[in-house]
Parts: structure tokens; sequence; C-alpha cells
């Protein structure tokens, strides 16, 4: 799966090249601290790898991005930027921060998240930084990995570009505890609890079965990408023989 299989978000040049200016008024409501919007705007200004070559320094920047998800939905979706269909130019873009901050930073950090899981995955085996050392600690999924899983559930008409992602982000974070996928010399990535993917996992599963069983071809484009990525993985095509035999 590379990087140009997921769409980009419409809102993409609000940010790309420049960042986003976490201090901005209108951004108060993501409740980050000033060392969390130092952290963010450290991020923009290096090349994603560089970011990534600390196991510490990635597992940090992925929570704070998972905190700017979640706080971001806490109202359900977007006004705006959730009904987008065209990708806006960037003084569109950044005239919509205003508009409508909590989509923008919602488009953020499922695209941010994502360029992080693309990153990871395309990492040599043997990496001290793994999808395990990043998105686990002790072992044990985080806690923030439910903001991905509230963005699939997001009431009205939802947002097509933020469930796409976030399904796929889900989708490569849970795999990467299933014991078919772990492979060789032991790893960090090894060290994932296959018990703390369960549950999650098949969450993401029976989201995804609803979805199939929808006549909507969005709801279809909306999965595409995070199937592709989960067929590869025994233990998921087990669950998702359990959802559809019941």
């Amino acid at each position: 799966m590379s990087l140009s299989t997921l769409p980009q978000s419409p809102v993409l040049a609000g940010w790309q090249g420049q960042g986003v200016r976490w201090d901005e008024a209108c951004l108060q409501k993501l409740r980050l601290t000033p060392q969390e919007k130092r952290a963010l705007t450290a991020v923009e200004a290096n090349p994603i790898d560089y970011t990534l070559n600390n196991s510490e320094d990635a597992a940090a920047i992925c929570r704070i991005v998972l905190k700017v998800l979640s706080e971001s939905n806490a109202s359900g979706p977007s006004s705006r930027v959730s009904r987008l269909s065209g990708s806006l130019s960037q003084i569109e873009a950044r005239q919509m921060l205003t508009a409508d901050p909590m989509g923008v930073s919602c488009h953020y950090a499922v695209s941010k998240l994502c360029d992080i899981v693309l990153c990871l995955k395309e990492k040599k085996a043997g990496s001290a930084v793994t999808i395990g050392s990043t998105f686990y600690s002790d072992g044990n999924l985080i806690d923030e990995w439910r903001a991905l899983l509230r963005v699939l559930h997001l009431g009205g008409s939802g947002d097509a570009f933020a469930q796409r992602g976030a399904a796929y982000c889900l989708a490569s974070i849970l795999m990467a505890a299933c014991p078919s996928q772990q492979s060789g010399a032991r790893t960090k990535e090894h060290d994932c609890s296959s018990r703390s993917a369960e549950e999650p996992l098949q969450a993401l599963i029976s989201w995804i079965t609803s979805q199939l069983q929808s006549s909507s071809s969005l709801s279809l484009s909306l999965v595409t990408p995070t199937l592709i990525a989960l067929m590869s993985c025994p233990e998921a095509r087990i669950v998702f023989f359990q959802l559809w035999r019941n």
C-alpha cells in the first residue's frame, strides 16, 4: 500500500509546506499544551523519517496527533470540511481553517497518522522504531487508539476522507500484534500483545462488515484500502468469517 493509494485530504494545502499555526485562537478547543504545540511544529519542519528515527519521539508525537484527532471530533463530524468533495487551493484551505477549525484539524491528524503508519511499515526488519514500539506500551495497545474507532462511527453523514484513513491506520496498528505478522528475530514489534488487539480488531471488522452490507458505493470505497491490508492477515480473515457466519 503506497501513499498514493490513499486519497489526499481536500484541505491538504492548508498545512502542506507551512504547517499549522497551533497558537491560533480558533484551535484552542484542541486543548494542546505549549509543549505539544512545539512538538507538532517541529514535525512539520522535518522529514517524517527524521521524526520517526527515535522510538520515544515517535511514540510521543503519535500520542499528540491522536489527541488532536480525538479533540477535533468531540462534537461529531465537522460542519464543512467533512462535506467537501474537491481539493481546495491554499488560500481556500487556510480560510477553511478559520471557518471550520476542527474539521481541518481532524484531516490534519488523519493525514499525519497515515504518513506515520506508511513510513513505519516501510522500515527495514529489525528497526528500533516500529508500529509496535510506537503504538504499544509495555506490549499493550495504547488507549489513544480509540480516537481512530470514534472517527469510524461519526454521526450524520460522517467524513469519508477521515473514515477511510482512520480505518487503514487502525488496521495497520492492530495487525502488528497478530502472531502471523511477526516473523524472524524478536524485536520490539514482536512484544505486542495480541490479546490487547483482539477486541479492537473485532470492532474494526464489525464496522467494515456493516459498510460492505450497505448498498452505497461510497461505503465500499471507505473500506477498500483497509480490506486489502487485512486480507494478508489470517487472524483478520477468521474474524471476518465468524462475523459473516453469525
